[in-house]
Protein backbone atom coordinates (compact mmCIF):
# COMPACT_ATOMS: atom_id res chain seq x y z
CA UNK A 1 0.00 0.00 0.00
CA UNK A 2 1.14 3.50 -0.79
CA UNK A 3 -0.21 6.76 0.65
CA UNK A 4 -0.19 10.29 -0.72
CA UNK A 5 -1.52 12.68 1.95
CA UNK A 6 -1.67 16.35 0.96
CA UNK A 7 -2.78 19.52 2.71
CA UNK A 8 -4.10 22.41 0.66
CA UNK A 9 -5.85 25.72 1.11
CA UNK A 10 -8.02 25.03 -1.94
CA UNK A 11 -11.70 24.45 -1.13
CA UNK A 12 -13.39 21.10 -1.81
CA UNK A 13 -15.02 22.29 -5.01
CA UNK A 14 -11.58 22.95 -6.57
CA UNK A 15 -10.01 19.56 -5.83
CA UNK A 16 -9.29 17.07 -8.61
CA UNK A 17 -10.15 13.64 -7.19
CA UNK A 18 -12.74 10.86 -7.47
CA UNK A 19 -14.89 12.20 -4.62
CA UNK A 20 -15.07 14.91 -2.00
CA UNK A 21 -16.32 14.34 1.53
CA UNK A 22 -18.51 17.13 2.87
CA UNK A 23 -19.38 17.01 6.56
CA UNK A 24 -22.57 18.86 7.40
CA UNK A 25 -24.33 19.90 10.58
CA UNK A 26 -28.11 19.83 10.99
CA UNK A 27 -29.80 22.86 9.50
CA UNK A 28 -28.51 25.20 6.83
CA UNK A 29 -25.58 24.27 4.60
CA UNK A 30 -23.74 27.36 5.84
CA UNK A 31 -24.01 26.19 9.48
CA UNK A 32 -20.26 26.12 10.24
CA UNK A 33 -19.32 23.12 8.11
CA UNK A 34 -17.19 25.06 5.61
CA UNK A 35 -19.05 23.81 2.54
CA UNK A 36 -20.98 26.91 1.49
CA UNK A 37 -18.67 27.25 -1.55
CA UNK A 38 -19.39 23.66 -2.54
CA UNK A 39 -23.11 24.40 -2.37
CA UNK A 40 -22.63 27.55 -4.46
CA UNK A 41 -20.68 25.63 -7.13
CA UNK A 42 -23.47 23.03 -7.31
CA UNK A 43 -26.03 25.80 -7.86
CA UNK A 44 -27.57 25.37 -4.40
CA UNK A 45 -28.12 21.64 -4.85
CA UNK A 46 -26.92 20.76 -1.32
CA UNK A 47 -29.17 23.41 0.23
CA UNK A 48 -32.10 22.11 -1.82
CA UNK A 49 -31.53 18.61 -0.40
CA UNK A 50 -31.81 20.11 3.09
CA UNK A 51 -34.88 22.22 2.24
CA UNK A 52 -36.67 19.18 0.80
CA UNK A 53 -35.75 17.05 3.82
CA UNK A 54 -33.82 14.59 1.66
CA UNK A 55 -30.66 15.14 3.70
CA UNK A 56 -30.87 16.75 7.13
CA UNK A 57 -27.33 16.53 8.51
CA UNK A 58 -28.44 14.21 11.32
CA UNK A 59 -25.55 12.40 13.00
CA UNK A 60 -24.93 9.12 11.19
CA UNK A 61 -26.71 10.18 8.00
CA UNK A 62 -24.73 9.65 4.80
CA UNK A 63 -25.59 10.34 1.17
CA UNK A 64 -23.68 9.98 -2.09
CA UNK A 65 -24.59 12.35 -4.92
CA UNK A 66 -23.12 12.85 -8.38
CA UNK A 67 -21.50 16.22 -8.93
CA UNK A 68 -22.91 16.34 -12.48
CA UNK A 69 -19.73 18.06 -13.64
CA UNK A 70 -20.36 21.15 -11.51
CA UNK A 71 -17.16 20.58 -9.52
CA UNK A 72 -13.92 18.80 -10.38
CA UNK A 73 -14.67 15.66 -8.35
CA UNK A 74 -17.18 13.21 -9.78
CA UNK A 75 -18.93 12.42 -6.49
CA UNK A 76 -19.91 14.21 -3.30
CA UNK A 77 -20.24 12.15 -0.15
CA UNK A 78 -22.33 14.05 2.42
CA UNK A 79 -21.92 13.03 6.06
CA UNK A 80 -24.21 14.31 8.79
CA UNK A 81 -22.67 15.44 12.08
CA UNK A 82 -25.84 16.24 14.01
CA UNK A 83 -26.37 19.43 15.99
CA UNK A 84 -23.50 21.89 15.91
CA UNK A 85 -23.60 22.14 19.71
CA UNK A 86 -23.28 18.37 20.11
CA UNK A 87 -20.22 18.08 17.85
CA UNK A 88 -16.94 17.10 19.46
CA UNK A 89 -13.96 14.74 19.08
CA UNK A 90 -16.07 11.60 19.64
CA UNK A 91 -18.57 12.54 16.92
CA UNK A 92 -15.71 13.42 14.60
CA UNK A 93 -13.95 10.07 15.17
CA UNK A 94 -17.10 8.04 14.61
CA UNK A 95 -18.01 10.05 11.52
CA UNK A 96 -14.55 9.64 10.01
CA UNK A 97 -14.70 5.86 10.51
CA UNK A 98 -18.14 5.76 8.84
CA UNK A 99 -16.83 7.82 5.93
CA UNK A 100 -13.83 5.50 5.52
CA UNK A 101 -16.13 2.44 5.46
CA UNK A 102 -18.39 4.11 2.87
CA UNK A 103 -15.44 5.07 0.66
CA UNK A 104 -14.14 1.50 0.89
CA UNK A 105 -17.54 0.09 -0.18
CA UNK A 106 -17.59 2.55 -3.09
CA UNK A 107 -14.01 1.59 -4.08
CA UNK A 108 -12.97 5.24 -3.80
CA UNK A 109 -9.36 5.61 -2.76
CA UNK A 110 -8.70 9.12 -4.07
CA UNK A 111 -10.69 11.78 -2.27
CA UNK A 112 -10.72 15.27 -0.82
CA UNK A 113 -12.00 16.03 2.66
CA UNK A 114 -12.55 19.02 4.88
CA UNK A 115 -12.55 18.41 8.63
CA UNK A 116 -14.81 20.77 10.62
CA UNK A 117 -13.21 22.15 13.78
CA UNK A 118 -14.57 20.82 17.07
CA UNK A 119 -13.79 24.09 18.85
CA UNK A 120 -10.90 25.13 21.06
CA UNK A 121 -8.86 27.17 18.59
CA UNK A 122 -6.08 26.37 16.16
CA UNK A 123 -4.26 23.84 18.37
CA UNK A 124 -7.45 21.78 18.84
CA UNK A 125 -8.22 22.00 15.11
CA UNK A 126 -4.78 20.69 14.18
CA UNK A 127 -5.29 17.82 16.65
CA UNK A 128 -8.68 17.09 15.03
CA UNK A 129 -7.08 17.02 11.57
CA UNK A 130 -4.24 14.77 12.72
CA UNK A 131 -6.69 12.40 14.43
CA UNK A 132 -9.06 12.29 11.44
CA UNK A 133 -6.25 11.68 8.96
CA UNK A 134 -4.74 9.01 11.20
CA UNK A 135 -8.07 7.21 11.47
CA UNK A 136 -8.69 7.36 7.72
CA UNK A 137 -5.25 6.00 6.91
CA UNK A 138 -5.39 3.34 9.64
CA UNK A 139 -8.73 2.10 8.26
CA UNK A 140 -7.26 1.58 4.79
CA UNK A 141 -3.95 0.18 6.10
CA UNK A 142 -5.87 -2.47 8.06
CA UNK A 143 -7.56 -3.60 4.83
CA UNK A 144 -4.85 -3.07 2.20
CA UNK A 145 -1.51 -3.31 4.03
CA UNK A 146 -0.23 -6.21 1.92
CA UNK A 147 -1.49 -4.92 -1.43
CA UNK A 148 1.56 -3.39 -3.10
CA UNK A 149 -0.54 -1.85 -5.89
CA UNK A 150 -3.11 -0.16 -3.61
CA UNK A 151 -2.72 3.63 -3.75
CA UNK A 152 -4.56 5.92 -1.32
CA UNK A 153 -4.66 9.65 -2.01
CA UNK A 154 -6.20 12.00 0.54
CA UNK A 155 -6.31 15.76 -0.05
CA UNK A 156 -7.23 17.71 3.09
CA UNK A 157 -8.74 21.14 2.49
CA UNK A 158 -7.83 23.67 5.21
CA UNK A 159 -8.48 27.30 6.03
CA UNK A 160 -5.36 29.38 5.34
CA UNK A 161 -5.57 31.11 8.71
CA UNK A 162 -5.45 27.78 10.54
CA UNK A 163 -2.25 26.60 8.88
CA UNK A 164 0.41 28.33 10.99
CA UNK A 165 1.54 25.12 12.73
CA UNK A 166 0.99 22.80 9.80
CA UNK A 167 4.64 21.87 9.48
CA UNK A 168 4.80 20.45 13.01
CA UNK A 169 1.53 18.58 12.44
CA UNK A 170 2.96 17.02 9.27
CA UNK A 171 5.94 15.86 11.33
CA UNK A 172 3.58 14.21 13.85
CA UNK A 173 1.67 12.53 11.00
CA UNK A 174 4.92 11.07 9.66
CA UNK A 175 5.79 9.77 13.12
CA UNK A 176 2.32 8.17 13.36
CA UNK A 177 2.79 6.30 10.07
CA UNK A 178 6.36 5.28 10.88
CA UNK A 179 7.51 2.51 8.58
CA UNK A 180 4.13 0.77 8.29
CA UNK A 181 3.70 1.87 4.67
CA UNK A 182 5.23 3.85 1.83
CA UNK A 183 3.94 7.38 2.05
CA UNK A 184 4.36 11.01 1.25
CA UNK A 185 2.88 13.72 3.45
CA UNK A 186 3.11 17.18 1.97
CA UNK A 187 1.68 20.66 1.75
CA UNK A 188 2.38 23.41 -0.72
CA UNK A 189 3.65 26.31 1.37
CA UNK A 190 3.06 28.74 -1.51
CA UNK A 191 -0.70 28.00 -1.37
CA UNK A 192 -0.79 29.09 2.26
CA UNK A 193 1.38 32.18 1.75
CA UNK A 194 -0.90 33.74 -0.90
Amino acid sequence: MELDLRFTSRPLEELWCDAVVAFMFEGAVSNGSGIAGLDYKTSGFLASLVRKGFFTGTEGEILLVASQGMIRAGKILLKGLGRHGGYGPEVLSGSVREVAASLERLAVNEFGIRIPATGGGDARYLTDIRTACGELVDFFVDRHRDEADFFLKIVVSLNRVLCADLESMVGRMKAHFGNRLNYSVAFDRTEFDR
